[in-house]
């Protein structure tokens, strides 16, 4: 999936200048108007710059955009809340997005950040705003869904109204019951397993390969990179880089780097990812959900030093996509792919979320 490109110098400044225009009376012809318009946007601009939480919530919006791009199951995606509205009600509230399957059923979805501090934190949404939302869903004909982004375990959850519950003026609902009535997905969500050890060698040549000077330094060429899972080299181009992906945006930590010798000359650095807590009657352990690997390559290119530097990113869906294949098979690099499917009675009755799991 592809970003359909505008120029926004050229369309979007004159815009933004006719809906400023509107509320000020700004005259196009008037070099006084224009002036005091570009010292309000100059004065706009800055004042977001250290308002973390507006930061936060529109690199999430955009980020959204990227995840259902990137997962595959999306034929449109349009930003809805853009351009001029007229309505004979004063409560609508728009959504964010409006998204077309592949299979042609359309939702609205309203996206939200959600940073949980602890895990009995709650997620809430007014109830002024969730009716203002269903009344637009409403009038359009389409379905209505939430998309919260929990910062802190790096997830995100596709929420009905139905999945809430109300407290007060507040419609609320925790990690447990938003996992449970998770419908991601319906975008294409997966959650991929594999076999423990994932290691990365990255090798010179033995003319090349060098003795570490009395600091322990050693000048280093690569020629060669080796992609290693269970133990086992992964041969297959798509698998490496199905592997590399795992590697860099799944949820493994590092777990050692160690230089490979030849006699007493470097040949090569090994790095190993590995779960934490490995499920070890398991016999293979979760790297991480598509969405989540996804966020964590836009997060790459849009946080600086725990700030957020950009809100949207150049790059089009299809470069964060990971390529991974549902009937994927290949010997030395297993793949266990479970898709998490929506438990509506969860909560009401002590159960467990369902599954459909391929391997």
């Amino acid at each position: 999936m592809r970003r359909k490109t505008r120029d926004p110098i050229k369309f979007d400044g004159i815009e933004l200048f006719t809906a400023v225009a509107r509320e000020r009376g700004y005259e196009l012809n008037s070099p006084g108007d224009l002036d005091e318009f570009m010292e309000a946007l100059g004065s706009s601009l800055r004042a977001s710059q250290t308002n973390p939480t507006l930061l936060h919530g529109k690199r999430v919006e955009a980020m959204f955009g990227i995840v259902a791009g990137a997962l595959g199951r999306c034929k449109l995606i349009k930003q809805e809340d853009g351009g001029a509205v007229f309505a004979t009600t004063e409560t609508l509230v728009i959504p964010d997005y409006r998204i077309v399957l592949d299979d042609g059923k359309t939702m609205l979805v309203e996206v939200k950040n959600f940073h949980m501090k602890t895990p009995k934190k709650v997620f809430s949404i007014p109830q002024k705003t969730m009716h203002g939302l269903e009344e637009y869903a409403e009038i359009n004909g389409l379905p209505l869904k939430i998309a919260v982004y929990f910062s802190t375990p790096n997830m995100w959850f596709l929420l009905s109204k139905k999945a809430f519950r109300r407290e007060g003026k507040h419609f609320v609902i925790d990690f447990q019951n938003a996992m449970a009535r998770n419908e991601m997905a319906s975008l294409g969500e997966r959650l991929i397993g594999t076999l423990p050890e994932l290691a990365m060698e990255l090798r010179t040549s033995s003319e090349e390969a060098e003795v570490p000077d009395e600091t322990g330094q050693v000048p280093f060429i690569i020629r060669e990179i080796g992609i290693y899972c269970g133990g086992r080299e992964v041969l297959d181009k798509a698998a490496k880089d199905i592997a590399f992906y795992l590697v860099r945006y799944g949820r493994w930590p590092e777990k050692d780097t160690v230089p490979l010798f030849e006699g007493n000359k470097v040949i090569g650095l090994r790095a190993a990812f590995a779960p934490e807590e490995p499920a070890e009657e398991q016999g293979f352990d979760f790297v991480g959900s598509l969405s989540q690997m996804i966020s964590s390559a836009y997060r790459e290119l849009t946080i600086r030093d725990g700030a957020v530097a950009s809100l949207d990113v150049k790059q089009h869906p299809e470069f964060f996509n990971p390529a991974i294949p549902q009937d994927f098979n290949d010997d030395r690099l297993p793949l266990w792919q479970m898709i998490i499917v929506p438990n509506e009675r969860f909560g009401a009755i002590p159960t467990e979320t369902g599954a459909a799991i391929s391997a």
